[in-house]
């Protein structure tokens, strides 16, 4: 919060995590699965993670064996083990969650679903590279890595009819979506940085005109070329998974 109000000049009303047992959990996600970061409700400030994502079956965790050597050895840097750098990974998904309040206040309006989606992890993860590189590498792993999860799904415009169904009756799905905006998030980002942020909230303001998927697109594509590329892949359901270079390399 205190980051993005120094980038936007904004004073950011406070956010309060929310961190809850198995028992506590069921009681409060209603039909969406346990540990799923969750942020809305009556309280759009409080958002919801789980106290150990050991005993957190929903999610597509990363297998240490289909990443990279060089990426692991940067990973595991300072004593850290593969649990701390995968479970940091699960970490990002409640930044990510953070992340929704702060677009609202920004006066940004992403219009559908999986633009908004897109937009939080966007905003996690710029925080994440400006003031903590590891813990970016640890997202980016557990972001490339769960591509493979089995996605009947693969419209944006099943991402929109059939969103709460996705996220509490199929979380593989749901989680696909989620790592294909990721894919996107990485790509754009090395040559946007927070900038990219600023010519999104110029271009979809709150109370701007109705628009949908479609619509998004070409907003998009006319601020940053390869939008309507990778929906394509996603609608395909081939999203490949962005390739990490050694820290030490370009």
């Amino acid at each position: 919060i205190d980051y993005y109000s120094s980038q936007f000049q904004v004073r950011f009303a406070p956010v309060t995590m929310a961190v809850l047992k198995t028992e506590q959990g069921l009681k409060v996600a209603g039909e969406d699965p346990y540990g799923m970061p969750s942020v809305g409700g009556s309280n759009p400030y409080v958002f919801v993670m789980p106290s150990s994502w050991a005993q957190v079956t929903c999610m597509p965790y990363p297998k240490r064996g289909a990443v990279p050597a060089a990426i692991i050895r940067q990973a595991l840097t300072k004593g850290k083990t593969w649990d701390e750098v995968k479970f940091k990974g699960c970490d990002g998904i409640g930044k990510a969650e953070i992340r929704h309040p702060i677009l609202a206040q920004l006066g940004i309006d992403p219009q559908t679903h999986w633009f908004n989606e897109f937009l939080a992890s966007y905003v996690g993860y710029a925080y994440l590279k400006a003031k903590h590189p590891p813990e970016a590498l640890a997202s980016e792993i557990f972001w490339t890595q769960g591509l493979d999860v089995p996605h009947p799904f693969t419209k944006l415009s099943d991402f929109e009819s059939k969103y709460d169904e996705l996220e509490q009756k199929h979380p593989a799905n749901y989680e696909w979506y989620q790592l294909a905006l990721d894919q996107r998030v990485m790509e754009i980002y090395p040559s946007s940085g927070v900038q990219f942020l600023r010519s999104i909230r110029s271009a979809f303001p709150k109370h701007g005109p109705r628009l949908d998927s479609n619509q998004v697109l070409e907003k998009l594509e006319a601020l940053s070329s390869g939008w309507k590329s990778w929906s394509m892949h996603v609608e395909a359901g081939d999203v490949e998974a962005v390739k990490l270079p050694p820290a030490n390399h370009p």
